[in-house]
């Protein structure tokens, strides 16, 4: 018997125990509850009876269990999504595990903002968020693991704007920096971006790969996470992927498409797949060209790229 927001639940059962966000997790959720069962769609038709010391059930067989709660063990959130579906479909009772062990917090601007007016969140397990009341509504965190930071500046405006941390991430964003469209992936590694930059849509950075890559005959990891940096008013175009090891200088703009861990300098036009820089000695500015023509920056309302020559 185990209790579970007030309700007593007869069966446990692990369900997407044969991945390895179940090895992540369980040792923390074994402190709190004990699992009765363990179900996996991999193990459905391979004989196994047990793992773990645990017996495995058919997905088939859960709607037969009493008083049950399945416990989803599901690192992303499509795969969460379609276990959902499942146990919908057999009318089951479930949570993920990151909510019974208190892991996996998601966050949003304005909950921030009313829930720690201070500007400073921390939890139990060592993640910290520093932020400004200026702080967009529109910005997402995902906590999934611990030992994360992440700060942002004053005015930093957004549309769209996911920030996922797995475990020991760092991420900075400067004052007046505008997002439009963007996820930020960072695990064991970090992000620095500087001030008055701006993001188009569908912009991706990513620290890790997601999955381990080894050397085949050595057996050695060869795509361990790396830092990006992003320099003072940088123009990030429609689309672009900017992987570990990227450097973007100051002043500089990426264009549409492009991918890149590379590192590039300061005041440059940077484009492609591979990047590479097709033009040196540029400045932007924000001003819309669907509404202005001008022939030189001075004509300009935004002149932010004069603050960095």
């Amino acid at each position: 018997m185990a209790v579970f927001r007030g309700k007593e639940y007869a069966n446990i059962v692990g369900y997407g125990a044969a991945g390895g966000y179940y090895e992540k997790t369980k040792r923390e959720l074994a402190t709190i509850m004990n699992l009765d069962y363990l179900c996996d769609r991999k193990w459905e038709n391979s004989g196994q009876k047990e793992h773990d010391g645990i017996p495995l059930i058919h997905m088939k067989d859960l709607k037969n269990l009493d008083d049950a709660l399945v416990i989803i063990f599901a690192s992303g959130h499509w795969m969460y999504e379609a276990i959902k579906s499942d146990l919908d479909a057999l009318g089951m009772e479930y949570v993920h595990v990151n909510e019974v062990i208190g892991c996996n917090k998601i966050l949003d601007g304005k909950m921030l903002k009313e829930q720690f007016p201070d500007g400073c969140y921390e939890d139990m397990h060592g993640n910290k968020i520093y932020f400004d009341q200026t702080l967009s509504d529109k910005i997402t965190v995902l906590l999934g693991g611990s030992n994360n930071l992440l700060k942002i500046g004053k005015n930093v405006t957004a549309a769209n704007f996911l920030i996922v941390f797995g475990n020991n991430g760092s991420c900075t964003i400067g004052d007046n920096t505008e997002i439009i469209g963007a996820e930020f992936y960072i695990a064991h590694s970090g992000i620095r971006v500087g001030e008055d930059c701006l993001f188009s849509t569908q912009v991706v950075l990513r620290t890790h790969d997601g999955h381990h890559i080894f050397d085949a005959n050595t057996h050695q990891r060869i795509n361990y996470p790396k830092d990006i940096e992003i320099g003072n008013h940088v123009w990030i175009g429609f689309r672009v992927m900017l992987l570990g090891g990227a450097r973007i200088g100051t002043g500089s703009l990426v264009g549409a498409n492009a991918v890149t861990s590379g590192q590039f300098g300061e005041h440059s036009v940077i484009v492609g797949t591979p990047a590479k820089v097709i033009r040196e000695n540029v400045c932007w500015s924000r001003d819309d060209t669907e509404y202005f023509n001008w022939s030189r920056l001075e004509e300009c309302v935004s002149k932010e790229a004069l603050k960095y020559f």
